[in-house]
């Protein structure tokens, strides 16, 4: 287990509820830049595999890694993996679009003479005149007029700027690629070399594509990498509740939704999606054109701002930003306004304290919610893997919950869940881990000796449970 030399310690700016999420890119890869992000309420952060390089991903975790010493600081930081996507090749000069322009799509690496280079032959064997195919989650719209071999005539629907390795889709069609490819295993074992906390499983199907990489990771030797599934394609959707039950947490990734559905049934689609995940206690985060237009502006604008207050009500446990913070010109503005966003408007979360299921580790984090907010307590969990304290959270509790451990690991994987404020303890057994939160907590005045404040640990198979409530009278 991974151990931290220094003393942690935990308020900046106050505890939201709602956590943010930012990537890292071109836009974020110096320290002051990340160190701002995370004073400015960032609790995790995201590398995306699809762009940079091992040098370059190297950089941005020595940078989480320093911030979260230097600041003494919990901070999660995953990655997401390509994933079967369909992406184009290299283009040498940016293509400006026009609406109503036609160009060609080539079967090439790259190409020197204006025609968009897209080396895939599947794509050529299943497209077909009248497809619509998008990029760039949405904004880059083209119309097939013409279908040779390798060789693709397209019209352009929309004006906009086509750059390298954009992904691609063809609207309503799924490619047939494996969800898991042999650059992905690449990309799982830099993660599990360099002990990141959550793996991000791109245009993931089925339960069995979850399934197939928690074996990679098995075959590699960890158990605590956390798996986060992103939907975003038709498979998806459709097997929506095997997914979440073989995950550790959810990703809505609307980008890719979009292209594949129409964009005015996302919202629904939003809302099953959380709810699903919720209703199986499994977090679940929100990504892609949340604060788009921060990427060239410095505020948002009223639609954005609606957006994330709809999420927030929805009872979301995260807000991702993608674009905004990896390659925008106001990463770190752009925090600060999702933070704003978020504490005007987490108290509008809008999910019922009622038993999600007949589990009985659920029902069990059903009664400990029910306990602590008929008393207006605390609650306290001390936890050695974090399932716990995200069985609690799932019930939206109106009250704080602190989840302590002597696993670093397990606290890092928190900071992406609903409420939980993690907390380092020293403890060799659960009973001990009670008191050492206890003890943590009015040592750092998150309580005082006269608040009420529950604390407990979840079920284990031998020996009696403890549920204590501290309070001095």
């Amino acid at each position: 287990m991974e151990t931290l030399k220094f003393k942690l310690t935990y308020d900046w700016k106050g505890i939201m509820k709602i956590k943010i999420i930012a990537t890292l890119g071109p836009s974020t890869k110096n320290l002051k830049t990340v160190r701002e992000m995370v004073l400015e309420g960032v609790s995790s952060f995201r590398i995306n595999f699809s762009h940079g390089n091992e040098e370059e991903w190297n950089k941005h975790l020595k940078n989480v890694r320093k911030t979260e010493e230097e600041l003494r600081m919990v901070i999660g930081v995953g990655g997401d993996l390509k994933g079967g996507s369909v992406r184009l090749g290299y283009v040498e000069e940016p293509i400006k679009l026009k609406q109503g322009m036609e160009l060609k799509m080539v079967n090439k690496v790259e190409d020197h003479e204006g025609n968009i280079p897209l080396p895939n032959d599947e794509f050529y064997n299943i497209v077909a005149p009248g497809d619509i195919i998008l990029m760039d989650d949405g904004n880059i719209s083209l119309k097939v007029e013409e279908v040779r071999e390798g060789e693709v005539k397209v019209r352009a629907l929309t004006p906009g700027k086509i750059t390298s390795r954009k992904g691609i889709v063809i609207r309503g069609k799924e490619f047939n690629i494996p969800s898991i490819t042999e650059e992905d295993l690449n990309s799982i074992k830099f993660a599990v070399k360099n002990s990141m906390d959550y793996i991000g499983l791109s245009y993931v199907k089925s339960g069995e594509d979850v399934k197939k990489l928690r074996k990679i990771l098995a075959e590699e030797g960890v158990e605590d990498i956390a798996i986060m599934s992103k939907i975003e394609c038709v498979s998806a959707v459709k097997n929506l509740e095997e997914i979440v039950r073989e995950s550790d947490m959810i990703l809505v990734a609307r980008g890719d939704l979009g292209m594949q559905f129409p964009l005015e049934e996302i919202p629904i689609l939003q809302h099953k999606i959380i709810e699903t995940a919720r209703l199986m206690g499994k977090p679940v985060i929100v990504a892609t054109q949340v604060l788009a237009s921060m990427m060239e502006n410095p505020a948002p604008t009223r639609a954005e701002v609606t957006d994330v207050a709809h999420a927030i009500a929805e009872g979301v446990d995260g807000i991702m930003l993608t674009g905004e913070t990896a390659v925008g010109k106001y990463p770190v503005e752009a925090v600060k306004w999702l933070r704003s966003i978020i504490e005007a408007n987490e108290e509008r979360t809008n999910v019922e304290l009622k038993p999600i299921d007949y589990d009985i580790q659920k029902r069990f984090a059903h009664s400990i919610a029910v306990l602590a907010e008929s008393i207006s307590s605390k609650l306290a969990i001390y936890t050695q893997k974090g399932r716990m304290a995200i069985r609690i959270a799932a019930y939206r509790p109106k009250i704080q919950i602190y989840a302590a451990s002597n696993n670093i690991k397990t606290l890092r994987k928190l900071t992406m869940v609903w409420g939980i404020k993690p907390i380092k303890v020293e403890a060799n057994d659960y009973k001990e881990g009670l008191e050492a939160a206890y003890q943590e907590l009015l040592k750092n005045k998150y309580v005082s000796e006269y608040e009420t404040v529950v604390l407990t640990y979840g079920l284990i198979e031998e020996g009696e449970h403890i549920v204590k409530i501290k309070r001095k009278v």
